[in-house]
């Protein structure tokens, strides 16, 4: 990994978790609009290149981002509008977590299945994120559905509400720090032991 992605990806991770309802269920659709969003927006970079648009560049590129949230959205509207209605503003975060995502990377590696990897690793980190929030605040796994939500609960959270702290912004915020400093740590370690071996084959 680039040492660029780190600060990448904590400025993409605080925009889309730290402000996102903490419940999977409203973490899935953001998931996968980010997903979309990368892909699409990578593309359009890769197209734009070619016709030398030059500052026209990057403006067109957040329209087209902007363009595709609202068209999401509306998709979203049809299948689930208490989903919708719930996520309001959030679904604009990854909006901003796409143009890091995608715009940048674009302009360093040019490759949509790069980027879509790194995204990719990104999505994983925010399942996981968005599960440990539901479970450890709500007790549950959630699902969105046309109606709502479905909760599949696995014990009664009354019993633990301590843990709903979890489930907020200032818990959002600590789960997410402590992620970042246990990842910072291991690529510290692995730069460290790379160094080692790079000496010893020097030497």
């Amino acid at each position: 990994m680039k040492k660029n992605l780190y600060f990448i990806f904590i400025a993409a991770s605080f925009a889309l978790l730290a402000a996102a309802p903490g419940r999977l269920a409203y973490g899935l659709p953001l998931i996968i609009e980010l997903n979309l969003l990368v892909v699409a927006s990578t593309t359009f970079n890769s197209l734009a290149k070619k016709f030398d648009l030059g500052y026209l560049h990057e403006i067109l590129t957040l329209a087209f981002i902007i363009f595709l949230v609202i068209l999401y959205r509306q998709i979203l509207i049809l299948y689930s509008p208490v989903v919708a209605l719930t996520l309001s503003f959030a679904l604009f975060l990854p909006a901003a977590s796409a143009y890091l995502l995608g715009s940048v990377y674009s302009s360093q590696t040019n490759s949509i299945s790069q980027n879509a990897s790194s995204c990719g690793l990104f999505s994983i980190f925010a399942l996981f994120f968005f599960m440990f929030r539901d479970i450890a605040g709500f007790g549950t796994l959630s699902l969105p559905i046309p109606n709502g939500i479905k909760e599949i609960v696995l014990f009664d959270a009354r019993k633990t509400h301590f843990l709903s702290f979890f489930a907020t912004i200032p818990g959002a915020l600590l789960i997410f720090v402590f992620f970042m400093s246990l990842l910072l740590t291991i690529q510290n370690r692995i730069s460290v032991i790379e160094k080692s071996e790079e000496n010893d084959g020097n030497n």
